[in-house]
């Protein structure tokens, strides 16, 4: 009875596949593993066959994985990650569920599936998990089954999202390269560009993927043809997106053309001039703030590409720009928050006693790791190309000081670099916040210091810079607060090292002793106990590290510039002393 139950199962099972198979046309992962979840529901409850679990896990992986928390060190990693109560973490799908005999009925249903989205699924986990978990390479079928049906995806538009076909179109050709099928990576480099100019809508810059996958990848060979093709396509983009108003989709297209033509000078400022002209005609549709921006990122290519002669003239718009800007907030109108909408905010902020509202205050304007992570996520799906692309940042002078790689390769750049950029762009809603603040609390130099003081890790014997360095921060003197006050942060930080017993000192080459850097501080996990981890995060891309604002050695080593000692600087630098005075634990006796 049990046989015949289970050869009924089996049958049940392969009819099941086969239908859903033939019936879905258009199709995700994710629909696949719903229908799979549904069956085993409504035919066996609790207590599934092993293959459909088999099955269900096969399309519950995500791809393209970018968190390298799980430690896999593979293509595909878990849905999800979760803590427990008792402190595990819990992953679904896990790599450890996989045994040898699922790889084995993968590897078959690769073979024997219809429909290429199976197809590709089932042969893609395979060469990602034979190796670990079989401890053999895959046979070179597995990655041709996956190239082929890749290839099918994209010319029948047999995938739901774009974005998904994108990515395995980038998956095909590196399995292609990997084991040099010539025949395979030419049908690729036709799918890719056929697929590009299929789906391409100007206001979408991730759709820009055939210049990344084949023109930039030294490892593709394509033809004179082929490469012009995709140029004159980027080309063509960039001209009708200079005719409307989406300043930064053009700007994602320059990007892309200044890389091409980076060593034909004249090209770089043909593009860049475009860009300026767009700038110009926006100049009273957005806000003095986003023009500046605007102007200073392209202060910097113009140095970053040796015009020094157009880097100069755009200087003089940008201190243009700067005597328009108002002291009040600005919002442009596309932003779709208005002025009351901000200040009924800020004033909930603000709610409460004094010790509340700083709090809150501090609390807020502190960069989350996870939500920057979530927002980088969220950019590569959007856009997977300039999310891979290298960002060099630039000195005044045009010298590189800093590069940040790709997501996948340099996850710690992106995310200093992309709170660095947020911090920017919050830089008006904090000014705004602090001074309501202030004229609510009626806040000065005494009370504020006194506040500070409150916290054990300020010491008495520096009070007196805390004094001089918030009244010349009140009366907006910012040359001589972030002097002042820039180097105390630092003190603060050795104070809060030693009240937890960390040393603070290290030999010397000369035989004696100096003292730690901040930036090494930061990282102990001593102070990221204290602290948490995003104020430390913070810190240092406020200020020591490259990638972001780097205040601390900037001033420190007579690295800024007058015009760099400005409001938002010396807010952030403010709001950083909140954030440790607002440690309260009590003094030791």
């Amino acid at each position: 009875m049990d046989e015949n139950n289970e050869s009924n199962n089996e049958n049940g099972i392969r009819r099941f596949l086969e239908q859903m198979e033939s019936t879905l046309g258009q199709v995700s992962e994710y629909k696949i593993s719903g229908r799979i979840i549904d069956f085993i529901k409504a035919k066996f409850g609790c207590n599934p066959p092993r293959v459909l679990l088999w099955e269900r896990m096969a399309f519950d992986f995500a791809e393209n994985h970018l968190d390298d928390e799980s430690g896999w060190g593979t293509y595909f990693g878990p849905k999800f990650v979760l803590s427990a109560e008792d402190g595990r973490t819990v992953e679904h799908p896990s790599i450890q569920e996989i045994t040898p005999d699922i790889i084995s009925y993968w590897e078959k249903r690769a073979k024997e599936s219809n429909h290429p989205v199976f197809k590709a699924r089932y042969s893609n986990l395979v060469w990602d998990f034979s190796r670990k978990i079989k401890g053999e390479k895959p046979p070179y079928l597995i990655a041709q089954i996956f190239i082929d049906s890749v290839i099918e995806i994209a010319e029948k538009g047999l995938h739901k999202h774009t974005k998904d076909t994108i990515i395995k179109l980038k998956r095909a050709l590196s399995l292609a390269l990997s084991i040099n099928d010539k025949e395979r990576i030419d049908k690729l480099v036709d799918a890719i560009i056929t697929y590009e100019e299929k789906i391409a809508e100007d206001d979408k810059p991730a759709l820009c993927f055939s210049y990344e996958f084949l023109v930039k990848n030294k490892k593709v060979q394509i033809s004179e043809n082929k490469e012009q093709r995709i140029i004159k396509s980027l080309e063509e983009r960039f001209e009708r997106l200079l005719k409307g108003n989406d300043y930064n989709t053009a700007k994602s297209v320059a990007f892309l053309l200044m890389d091409y033509y980076k060593s034909e000078r004249y090209q770089i400022r043909n593009i860049l001039s475009k860009l300026e002209v767009m700038i110009q005609k926006q100049a009273d549709q957005v806000s003095p703030f986003v023009i500046s921006i605007w102007l200073k990122e392209l202060y910097s290519l113009c140095l970053q590409y040796g015009l020094k002669d157009k880097a100069n003239k755009i200087l003089i718009k940008i201190r243009e720009v700067g005597k328009k800007r108002k002291s009040g907030l600005k919002v442009e109108t596309r932003v779709k928050i208005s002025n009351e909408e901000i200040k009924k905010f800020i004033n909930t902020l603000i709610e409460g006693d004094l010790k509340t509202a700083l709090t809150r205050v501090a609390v807020y304007y502190i960069p989350r790791k996870e939500k920057v992570m979530q927002q980088l996520k969220d950019l590569y799906k959007k856009s997977p190309v300039l999310s891979s692309a290298t960002q060099k940042i630039l000195d005044r002078e045009g010298r590189i000081i800093a590069e940040v790689g790709s997501l996948e390769e340099d996850k710690e750049g992106r995310i200093v670099f992309q709170i660095s950029q947020n911090m920017r762009m919050m830089s008006p809603f904090l000014r705004e916040t602090l001074e309501v603040l202030i004229k609510k609390f009626n806040l000065d130099t005494k009370s504020i210091v006194n506040y500070f003081y409150e916290s054990p890790i300020f010491d008495e014997k520096r009070k007196d810079f805390f004094v001089r360095g918030i009244k010349a921060y009140l009366r907006n003197d910012y040359l001589v607060a972030l002097h002042i006050l820039v180097p105390q942060i630092e003190a603060l930080i050795r104070n809060l090292a030693e009240e937890s017993g960390l040393p603070v000192l290290k030999p010397s080459r000369s035989g004696g002793f100096h003292y730690k850097t901040l930036d090494n501080l930061l990282r102990d996990d001593e102070i990221i106990n204290a602290l948490g981890e995003d104020i430390c995060l913070y810190f240092r891309t406020l200020f020591t590290d490259q990638r972001g604002w780097n205040l601390r050695n900037n001033i420190c080593h007579g690295i800024s510039q007058i015009q760099d000692f400005d409001q938002a600087a010396a807010d952030r630098v403010f709001h950083a002393l909140l954030c440790l005075s607002s440690k309260r634990k009590e003094k030791k006796e």
